[in-house]
């Protein structure tokens, strides 16, 4: 989920924000990357965590 949600999140903020210099070259896009390693992990603790309570909920029944 964190790789998916990662590559998706830096294709989105590479459309929106590309990397190119005033002369128009592309360059490394590395705020695109730490903004979706950082989103990519914050979807997978969400993810993480819903599946653990839907889990523990089906436990109990």
């Amino acid at each position: 989920m964190i790789v998916l949600s990662g590559t998706v999140i830096f294709n989105i903020l590479d459309y929106i924000d590309p990397p190119i210099t005033k002369e128009g070259h592309r360059y490394m896009p590395t705020e695109s990357l730490a903004k979706a390693s950082f989103l990519s992990l914050l979807i997978g603790a969400i993810t993480f965590i819903a599946a653990v309570r839907i889990q523990r909920l089906r436990q109990n029944k």
